[in-house]
């Protein structure tokens, strides 16, 4: 029983440093590449996303001056309601 403790022991760390070894080498000039290309993809996409922003803000800026103009006409209209007969 002891024999197949250590067997399996050995065979799992032989397993585990043979996978930290196979993962040592560096990136290929591929994946830097296409590591690049991602940066440069999430930094457009990040410059969309501000001006989808700026123009969301914008349009409900020009949203709530609309409410408050109506707000404000339908206000007048009270006011002419209560002075008509």
């Amino acid at each position: 029983m002891a024999k197949i403790k250590n067997l399996f022991f050995i065979l799992l760390t032989v397993a585990f440093l043979s996978g930290m070894t196979g993962c040592s080498s560096g990136p290929s000039p591929e994946q830097l590449k296409q590591l690049e290309d991602l940066k440069a993809e999430v930094a457009e996409l990040t410059k969309q996303l501000d001006a989808k922003k700026d123009q969301r803000d914008k349009l409900q800026k020009e949203i709530a001056a609309k409410d408050a103009k109506i707000k404000e006409f339908q206000n007048q209209t009270a006011e002419v309601k209560k002075r008509c007969p």
